[in-house]
């Protein structure tokens, strides 16, 4: 778990400052710079765009140049891009900056995951991996609202992903590169088709949340992420037990139901920080819960092409999610309808993920018992120049 809670400082600083801490930094930017919703949504859209696209090259990127190199490479690149959005470059950089940091972002979160499955983690180290983005979002609520002009507020992310990134150098040692590409029949993701769909309806939904939430929102926007970037801290302790004994499917299940009810507009109404503590809790189990599947359900070699896919569906989602819930918001009556079209997004999420669960592929690693994967693991580790089986 430590190594898992030291790499999750990466998608800490790529996800949780770098992509989520814009949201704190909007208004100030909109006022400073003049630009109206359809400006302030484009950049946005530029962010969640590129990560679709990082997400898109992401297996032949990191294959190419080493999931080690590609995962710390890329966590120094968005860092830069942090740095740059605060030199008042001129709105067209920014859209190319913001673009360029969710492309990074991308091969942070895949390429982190990767290593970690390949370097013998499980659901609990997977789940405090995950938790990272909550430690990233409650540093950016803590120091963003410290600043008085947005462009020290981008400085000041900049300082904080450099510092998680030279924290998450403490994993390195205990790293070991994925294996050799699967071929043949175990290149099919046709176990985990199911998990797929569920997990791109998953990012549409949570993505509609998280955009219409501060305006239904009847609390301090300030604390509101706050309590919901800690909640999501704990997801390692509360979803690595969970998802360890009752599978993947079982805890995808759990959590999307669990999300369902947080996104719930009148539990936001009534209990806003209720609301804020669910969803933390329960966003990032749903990713721990899937990256799981990958591991029972996937020989080893196909595990970091499956996490390339799976960003590929949730960045898919998460594109599609804020235009589709905030149209069924237009056409019934504003924020309170967004929100409820998220809320079915999330419904049939879990629809999709109550279908019969597949069996594992003869020869995977559930399949085969763990011993099998820890062998695999270690073999491809040596053939790739990773550390030896005996390394810690």
């Amino acid at each position: 778990m430590l190594t898992g809670a030291a790499l999750g400082l990466g998608p800490g600083a790529a996800i949780g400052l770098g992509r989520f801490a814009y949201a704190l930094l909007l208004p100030a930017m909109q006022a400073s710079l003049q630009l109206g919703l359809a400006q302030a949504g484009a950049l946005g859209s530029a962010n969640t765009g590129g990560y679709l696209l990082g997400a898109l090259v992401s297996h032949r990127v990191l294959g190419a140049v080493g999931y080690r190199r590609g995962f710390y490479a890329s966590l120094a690149l968005q860092a830069l891009t942090l740095l740059l959005m605060g030199a008042e470059v001129g709105l067209p950089a920014m859209f190319a900056l913001r673009a360029a940091q969710g492309a990074l972002g991308a091969q942070v979160f895949v390429g982190g995951a990767a290593l970690l499955l390949a370097s013998g983690g499980r659901a609990a180290a997977l789940g405090t991996y995950f938790g990272g983005v909550g430690a990233g979002v409650a540093l950016s609520v803590l120091v963003v609202p410290l600043v008085e002009r947005w462009q020290a507020g981008w400085l000041a992310l900049a300082g904080l992903a450099v510092a998680l990134t030279l924290l998450a150098l403490l994993a390195l040692p205990r790293l070991r590169e994925p294996g050799p590409p699967a071929r043949g029949r175990e290149r099919s993701l046709g176990p985990i088709a199911a998990a797929l769909l569920a997990y791109g309806l998953y990012g549409a939904g949570y993505i509609g949340y998280m955009t219409f939430v501060t305006g239904g929102l009847g609390a301090a926007l300030a604390p509101f992420w706050l309590v919901l970037g800690l909640a999501s801290m704990a997801t390692g302790a509360v979803w690595g037990p969970l998802v360890g004994r009752f599978g993947g499917a079982g805890g995808l299940r759990l959590s999307l139901l669990l999300l369902l009810a947080a996104s719930l507009e009148p539990l936001l109404a009534a209990a806003p920080f209720l609301s804020a503590a669910l969803f933390g809790l329960a966003f990032l189990g749903v990713i721990t819960a899937v990256t799981d599947l990958f591991r029972r359900h996937l020989p080893p070699g196909a595990w970091p092409r499956a996490m390339a896919h799976s960003t590929v569906a949730f960045g898919a989602g998460q594109a599609v999610g804020p235009g589709l819930t905030g149209l069924v918001g237009d056409l019934s009556g504003g924020v309170s309808g967004a929100l409820w079209a998220a809320s079915a997004l999330l419904a049939a999420a879990l629809v999709v993920a109550l279908l019969p669960d597949r069996a594992a592929r003869p020869g995977g690693a559930a399949a085969a018992g763990p011993g099998a994967a820890t062998t695999a693991r270690a073999s491809y580790g040596d053939a790739r120049g990773g550390p030896r089986p005996g390394r810690p």
